[in-house]
Formats: structure tokens, C-alpha cells, sequence
């Protein structure tokens, strides 16, 4: 007599009956089906992973736009008025009600709208309106709590934040994520506290000399000089950490930040990075001592000229242009005469061509001596447009 099953026993005999018919197979079969039914089971999971996706991505879409109607266009004008609105006559015009918190979701995308509009109109933003509808949002508030119980995406996120919209976190809350383990919050963090800190911002380059900085990081710093530069705050002495990192592409950062700063105060002192052994290092000081006019440097460079490298060379040269103290005519001949290197050549003959009325009447004589292979140099050096764009 036949016996109906029912639930869990129904499940139970069909599983028994699956596997002993599959055992009865040969075992490559028995493989084969088993991958076989891991890629179907994988390619399902990746399935729903990407419709989830879609889904999730259009929700978060048709929320941005919600705020974006509401909020995008007051909030511009608001930031944009010359007058001096408080905390209630901001809200008034939003139509916020300050008893309702908005959700993380949401005060997100304000966050965003603000960063929006500080990159579009940064020129013509009033700071204290643009200040207070963050204080409306509670938006540092918001940003702390990320900080605290945020992932580590949303922590990183958060600090890159207050640099964008000139938030506030407190010390407090940034602190313990200063020397956090995981390299990208940790740095993240320090440029925060780089970017609010008015006492001693930038200790972490004496404490940490094996700071290891990357080229999007050394982008970040630069702008919070500019940004301190800009609040008022006072520009640090560079060249203290050229001489105390480790890292060589740290050391040329900070060359390259007191040539852009013009500190002449710092040149004898960075004159010593002629000897680095460092080609790069090297160069980069030779062009920022250039720059600074510091003419002391130019007989050691006259010195050092033919033991150096193609590149450094022309370093050199682009330095003793820049100097222009019209002892270095001489140099500049002969240096020209040796050179067995076209793109030491065409250097040589700008900076002749552009050092002094003697200078011009060197390159002249050069130019008459010049045989039919040498003379596109002098032709190229003379041009208008060509000499422009070098």
C-alpha cells in the first residue's frame, strides 16, 4: 500500500532518492554536476546582486532629486544673500521643521547639496548663511556620529566632508583616528585636523619622518595650505621637514611648497640638497634656489655642472637664467659649446636668448656660427609661439 507523504518528509525522500541515483554515476559525472550546479547557484546569487543593485541605485536617485527640488535652490540663494539671515528665518525658508531631524539618507544628500554648491559659487558664497544652514541640519552633529559609528567608508567620507563644505568636528572626536592603523583613515583624519586646527597642525610630520605620502595626498595638502593661507592663518617653515623626512617624494613636496611660497629665508639652508644623492632631489632644489633668486648658489653650480646628469644640467641652466646676475655669460657659452645633448642645447640657447642684451648678442653670434643641422635650434629658441609655450 502506498504511503502519501507530507512536509518534511516529502523533502526527505526526495533528497535520499537524488543522492543515492547520483552516487550510482561515474565520478567525473559527479564532478562535472557539482560545478556545474555551483556556477548556476553563483551566477543566481550575481543576479539578485545586480538587480538589488539597479533597485538600490534608482531609491537613492529618486531621494536625491526629492532633496534636490526641495532644498538644492533655496539653499543657493540663501548662501548667495549679502544679508545676514538667522538660524529661524533660514529654516522659515526652507520650510524645515526643526523638531523632525531629517534621516542619515537624507541629511547625506544635503551634505552633498552643500558640497555642490561651495565647489559651483566658492567665490561668492556669504560664509556666515552657508555656516548656519549646516547649524539648522545639525550637520556637524551628523558628521561626528558618522565619525563614531560609521564604517570605514562612511568615517573616510565624513572627514573628507568637512574639508568640502568647511565643516567642524571636534578634536575630541578626530583624535583617536590620528594614528588609527588602516593608512587611508589615518591620513584622512590628519588632514582634517590639518585643515581645523589652529594650534600645532602639521606635528605629524615631525613625529611621523617616514610619512608616506601619495600624489593625490600631496594635492590635498596644497589645498589646505591654500585654505589656512586664505582664513589667515600663518604658512609653516617648510624646510625643516625637507631636512628631517625620509621619504624622498615628501622631501620634493616640500621644495616644491617653498618655491610656490617664496621662502627666501629657507635657501641658504636648502642649498645643502645640492650634494643629496637623490637626481630628482637634486633638480628640484636647483630650480626652486632659481626661483628664489638666490644668487649665492650660482658659482657651486657653475662648480658642479659637468659632472651632473642631462636632466640636472638643465636644471642648472633654467637656474642661472633665472638668477640673471650677468656673471654667468661666460659659462653659458661654453656650456653650449661642449653640449653634446639637443635638449641641453635648446636650454642653453633660451636662457641666452633671454638673460640680457649681452645674452642676445651671444645667442646672435652662436646663431652666425651655426651650421644647417644646429639652426632650427636657433630658429626654434626665436620663435614667437614656440618660445611661448616652453
Amino acid at each position: 500500500m502506498d504511503q502519501v507523504l507530507y512536509g518534511i518528509d516529502y523533502i526527505e525522500y526526495y533528497f535520499y532518492w537524488i543522492y543515492y541515483k547520483f552516487i550510482g554515476y561515474p565520478l567525473i559525472i559527479r564532478i562535472c554536476s557539482i560545478a556545474v550546479m555551483f556556477c548556476i547557484i553563483a551566477y543566481l546569487f550575481l543576479l539578485f546582486h545586480i538587480i538589488y543593485g539597479i533597485f538600490k541605485r534608482r531609491k537613492e536617485k529618486r531621494r536625491y532629486n526629492k532633496a534636490f527640488d526641495k532644498y538644492y535652490e533655496e539653499m543657493k540663494t540663501i548662501s548667495l544673500d549679502s544679508n545676514t539671515l538667522s538660524e529661524e528665518e533660514i529654516a522659515d525658508r526652507l520650510e524645515y521643521d526643526t523638531k523632525k531631524r531629517p534621516k542619515p539618507n537624507e541629511l547625506r544628500i544635503i551634505t552633498q547639496l552643500l558640497t555642490e554648491i561651495k565647489s559651483v559659487h566658492e567665490d561668492e558664497i556669504n560664509e556666515l548663511n552657508y555656516q548656519t544652514i549646516q547649524t539648522v541640519f545639525q550637520i556637524t552633529r551628523f558628521l561626528e556620529r558618522e565619525l563614531q559609528f560609521g564604517s570605514k567608508r562612511s568615517k573616510i567620507q565624513a572627514l573628507k566632508l568637512i574639508q568640502s563644505i568647511n565643516g567642524y568636528a571636534s578634536e575630541a572626536v578626530l583624535v583617536r583616528f590620528l594614528y588609527h592603523r588602516e593608512l587611508e583613515l589615518r591620513n584622512s583624519a590628519r588632514y582634517t585636523y590639518m585643515w581645523l586646527s589652529q594650534g600645532d597642525p602639521f606635528r605629524f610630520f615631525d613625529e611621523d619622518i617616514g610619512m608616506k605620502l601619495r600624489q593625490w595626498d600631496m594635492m590635498e595638502l596644497h589645498a589646505i595650505l591654500e585654505h589656512r593661507k586664505k582664513v589667515g592663518y600663518n604658512t609653516p617653515t617648510f624646510i625643516k621637514w625637507v631636512n628631517t623626512s625620509a621619504e624622498e617624494n615628501v622631501k620634493i613636496f616640500f621644495i616644491n611648497e617653498i618655491r610656490l611660497y617664496h621662502e627666501t629665508e629657507s635657501a641658504p639652508i636648502l642649498a645643502k640638497q645640492l650634494n643629496a644623492r637623490s637626481v630628482e632631489i637634486r633638480g628640484e632644489a636647483i630650480k626652486t634656489l632659481g626661483k628664489l633668486k638666490y644668487k649665492e648658489v650660482e658659482p657651486k653650480l657653475i662648480e658642479m655642472y659637468n659632472v651632473q646628469p642631462e636632466e640636472v644640467k638643465r636644471q642648472i641652466i633654467s637656474a642661472i637664467a633665472d638668477l640673471k646676475t650677468d656673471k654667468a655669460l661666460g659659462f653659458l657659452y661654453n656650456a653650449y659649446d661642449e653640449a653634446d645633448n639637443w635638449g641641453t642645447k635648446r636650454v642653453i640657447l633660451k636662457a641666452l636668448y633671454e638673460y640680457s642684451a649681452m645674452g642676445r648678442k651671444t645667442f646672435d653670434q652662436l646663431e652666425r656660427k651655426a651650421d644647417s643641422h644646429t639652426a632650427i635650434l636657433f630658429a626654434h629658441t626665436k620663435h614667437p609661439l614656440i618660445n611661448q609655450l616652453n
